[in-house]
């Protein structure tokens, strides 16, 4: 098992938090709990790893969205572009690059 650094606890902390402010800001909140639920029964994410399993959340999204979970992506790189968040300051520009996977 490995232990993160206290910075890289702090950008993951960092993103559940934009990635829930998007989710409940663009879905609701009922809307985004049921992703929630997805993501921790068919992916096995819990929403406080979100941050630390980007790869995995970004293709069970795809997944269970489709194309809409482009929209729901850039929100989330823009809010961190945009510093959605004062912590975003800590998340370095390739972190925030792993959020958005457009082909």
């Amino acid at each position: 098992m490995t232990t993160n650094s206290p910075s890289q606890n702090k950008r993951s902390e960092c993103l559940n938090k934009v990635v829930d402010k998007v989710l409940n800001q663009i879905l609701g909140r009922e809307a985004a709990q049921i992703i929630y639920d997805y993501l921790e029964n068919k992916h096995l994410i819990q929403r406080h790893e979100i941050g630390k399993k980007l790869d995995s959340f970004n293709h069970a999204l795809e997944e269970f969205l489709g194309t809409g979970a482009v929209v729901i992506q850039k929100v989330i790189q823009e809010n961190l572009e945009l510093g959605g968040l004062e912590e975003n300051q800590d998340i370095d520009f390739s972190e925030q690059h792993k959020i958005l996977k457009l082909a």
